[in-house]
């Protein structure tokens, strides 16, 4: 015999064990690259297998050269053992990793180590009949190792061919476990058929060849199955890049960019059979109300809503696209004529509408509907979604429908907001604007009892210019808010400044827009207004439509409370112009209603505006408020209206509105007379009246 048995094992393991480090190298070296769990312990595996083939070389160089005490030996025999059995449990370990995408808790790792060295010490302990441990201890701790590797190999190799992607890599690797499990069983077989078959060189060198083709195999496949992940993994990051460069990343729905690109295709599909293409453009009336009062994340689950809603609706469109904020579009291609697409739009709208439960509060929403179609407007893309755009801005306006066509000549219109947003800029950061004061009077003393301001634009160019010019695009470019602090700080200043200059102040009425009464950090401002100008409550009043009160009721109802709490007055303006009921009159905390102009026209025509006149006073006092007629421009309304016991009025018949120089005049003139009377009615107080002191 050429080689020994002894060496030809001893240059089996020493092979085995240069391979397995070289392997465990590998993994380390691919766990650094890829950060997975698995890969390193799958190298420590490979680490305790090479220790083990290293200690097994020492143990047959005892056999050979080395000499060393029985006693030692035994000890390496159990370490070689129970570094394999460590190695398997680190090989289930990194499986579960693959198969759960974690790996099990420090406690859990430490009782399978615990496991494996528990198992080596038992079956390296003399086990058999009493006075002859070396027929049988050989066996059965050979047996016990090829019998536990094999059905761990086994199930490692069956779970990666089961959990993994079924391309090369995992399938190698699964392969070459399973080859091993299946060398470790035929390597049992032999044991209980002769135990002897074992020593042969020819079962070591068949053994060796096996464990080199199982290593051979596991670093190729793990090589192949890290770059097919990696490629994997580019290939998910580009189609994730399209779909978040083709749909919105809150909704899901399409984007803007994605809709602009099937449009034209659904335009020239329409253009083949002469169907329309109808397109929907909805916007979210006062949506950053809604972000004001629900925060951001509320205002983000609002627009998710919507957008589930879309995409159920019954009537399935062909496209359904967020555009911008709280814009979305929802095209179709089957629906023909004008009334059809109206009943379709209203329908939407209702569907949108409908109350939703948001962070356990019901939200009541109301949105625009701006539509243009194809080929009446035109076929080209772009302007297709700017017509209804434009259609959109018109729906937003006060007096128009909320489901708007689009129709010749809007053009002009959104081209002159377009033009007028920066003008209005510039006016707020020039101090172009000018308020001027309408006095208002009691009716029974015909006493001044306070002011209204009324907004004026000095516009460098085209002179003074009425709030109907440019109050409506002000609204719609959002601008609201700023313009009302604006006129606030500007009457707060004017009352300092009267007040500094010695005269007695009556209080100044100001309009807010519905976007500011819906911020609910309006009264925190107001307190810092009244506080930085050294105000009283009274110096300022708030006037609101009708509208603005009852479009969010649980709102209007908070606002106007913590208003009433700072001492704030609060009227309701132009009323009986919108929607709201007398029932929810009683409940609103408001001071004063003022009556809409309009009635006030007709109360010497019509029997009918007279009469509802005359009751809106009576149930008004039944319920503490006060009422103020507005628009009074004749001797007969005014004899009327006192004749209904009407509180206050103010009109053209006692005064216009005026410039602060004039208001100003107004003002000292009613204290003089006021005092002058006061005198010759022999009061000697010489106390001032308060505004309390001038109403009925």
């Amino acid at each position: 015999m050429l080689f020994s048995d002894e060496a030809v094992l001893g240059a089996t393991n020493a092979g085995q064990g240069l391979m397995v480090l070289g392997f465990a190298l590998l993994l380390t070296h691919y766990f650094r690259l890829y950060r997975r769990p698995y890969l390193r312990f799958w190298s420590y595996a490979a680490v305790w297998f090479g220790c083990s083939s290293a200690v097994k070389l020492v143990i047959n160089a005892s056999h050979d050269w080395l000499t060393l005490p029985s006693f030692v030996v035994s000890g390496l025999e159990t370490t070689s053992l129970a570094l394999m059995y460590v190695a398997l449990g680190l090989l289930a370990i990194g499986v579960f990793d693959i198969t759960v995408n974690r790996i099990p808790e420090r406690r859990a790792r430490w009782r399978i180590y615990f496991g494996c060295l528990v198992i080596a010490l038992f079956t390296s302990t003399e086990l058999g009949p009493v006075g002859d441990p070396l027929t049988w201890q050989p066996f059965f701790k050979d047996a016990s190792l090829y019998l536990i590797s094999a059905i761990t190999l086994g199930i490692i190799g069956g779970v990666i061919l089961a959990q993994s992607t079924p391309t090369m890599g995992p399938r190698l690797i699964a392969s070459a476990f399973l080859l091993q499990a299946i060398k470790n069983v035929f390597l049992v077989s032999l044991l209980l058929l002769d135990s002897t078959w074992l020593s042969s060189q020819l079962v070591w060198v068949i053994t060796g060849i096996v464990n080199v083709v199982f290593l051979t195999s596991a670093m190729l496949g793990i090589t192949i199955w890290l770059l097919e992940a990696e490629r994997h993994r580019a290939v998910d990051a580009i189609q994730k890049a399209e779909y978040v460069n083709t749909h919105d990343a809150l909704t899901g729905i399409e984007n803007r960019d994605e809709l602009m690109t099937k449009l034209p295709v659904f335009i020239d599909s329409c253009r083949g059979d002469g169907r329309e293409l109808v397109l929907f453009m909805l916007g979210v009336d006062r949506f950053k109300a809604i972000n004001d009062t629900m925060g951001l994340r509320g205002g983000d689950r609002v627009l998710v809503e919507l957008s589930q809603r879309l995409q159920n609706l019954q009537t399935r469109p062909v496209s359904v696209a967020r555009i911008s904020g709280d814009v979305f579009v929802v095209i179709y291609d089957h629906v023909r004529g004008r009334e059809d697409i109206s009943n379709l739009g209203y329908d939407l709208q209702r569907i949108i509408q409908k109350p939703m439960l948001i962070d356990g509060k019901t939200m009541n929403i109301t949105c625009s509907i701006g539509v243009s179609r194809f080929p009446q407007q035109g076929s080209r893309a772009e302007g297709l979604l700017s017509k209804a755009n434009i259609a959109l801005a018109n729906a937003k306006l006060p007096e128009s429908p909320s489901v708007v066509f689009y129709r010749d000549g809007m053009d002009d219109q959104y081209i002159k907001l377009v033009d007028m947003e920066p003008e209005l800029r510039k006016a707020l950061l020039r101090n172009e604007f000018v308020v001027h004061l309408q006095p208002i009077f009691d009716v029974r003393t015909q006493y001044l009892s306070g002011f209204e301001a009324l907004l004026r634009w000095q516009h460098p160019i085209k002179g003074m210019l009425n709030p109907d010019s440019f109050l409506p695009f002000v609204e719609q470019l959002g601008l609201s808010s700023e313009v009302d602090d604006w006129v606030l700080r500007h009457c707060a200043k004017l009352i300092s400044r009267w007040r500094a200059q010695g005269e007695k102040v009556l209080p100044i009425a100001v309009n807010l827009s519905a976007r500011h009464f819906q911020q609910p950090e309006l009264t925190d401002k107001l307190r810092r207004l009244f506080r930085e100008y050294q105000l009283k409550a009274g110096d300022l009043e708030l006037e609101i439509t009708e509208n603005v009160a009852m479009s969010d009721i649980t709102t209007g109802m908070n606002v106007l409370n913590r208003l009433r709490d700072m001492g704030i007055r609060v009227a309701i303006d132009d009323f009986g112009t919108g929607y709201s009921s007398l029932a929810y009159l009683r409940k609103l905390p408001v001071d004063k209603i003022k009556i809409d102009r309009s009635f006030i026209n007709e109360l010497m025509a019509s029997k009918e505006d007279s009469t509802i006149v005359r009751t809106l006073i009576e149930l008004s006092h039944v319920l503490n408020k006060q009422i103020v007629a507005e628009g009074v421009e004749t001797a007969e309304q005014f004899a009327m209206l006192s004749e209904m016991h009407c509180d206050s009025v103010q009109g053209f018949y006692f005064s216009p509105p005026v410039n602060e120089e004039k208001s100003r005049g107004i003002l000292q003139k009613f204290w003089r007379e006021f005092l002058h009377l006061s005198n010759a009615k022999g009061n000697d107080s010489g106390a001032a009246p308060g505004p309390n002191t001038l109403k009925a």
